[in-house]
């Protein structure tokens, strides 16, 4: 492998955990004194969402710095998984709501997610 490619591969993966990160505390700012009922999380990914559409695009560094985040994503999966492994009990005796509610929380934003790359796939590719 080139170091000098590592290097800056390494370099932009700290800058998009930082940038991640302001987003982040920012949006905790927020939380904090003014949309108390909206998690940090949430107004975060707002923030930059909103960020990189005023862009226009994702930028070339950001995009760059995550493919290293993106192939090992499925890590950022185990911590729910184990939260939900701890309270079995309790997930399996409400089975049919926690489905409802996964199957939900999962086709909404999936169909929300589809209308907006319709509409921005049509304003493309005028």
């Amino acid at each position: 492998m080139n170091w000098r490619h590592h290097g800056r591969q390494v370099l932009e993966s700290l800058a998009v955990a930082v940038l991640l990160w302001a987003y982040y505390a920012g949006a905790d700012l927020l939380h904090r004194h003014l949309l108390v009922m909206v998690p940090a999380a949430v107004i975060g990914m707002l923030l930059l969402f909103v960020t990189l559409l005023l862009y226009g695009r994702v930028p070339l560094w950001i995009e760059r710095g995550l493919q290293p985040w993106l192939r090992h994503f499925t890590l950022f999966l185990l911590p729910p998984t184990v939260g939900v492994l701890a309270v079995w009990p309790q997930v399996r005796a409400q089975a049919g709501p926690f489905l409802v509610t996964l199957l939900l929380a999962t086709l909404i934003p999936l169909y929300f997610g589809a209308q907006v790359f319709r509409a921005l796939s049509r304003r493309w590719s005028r």
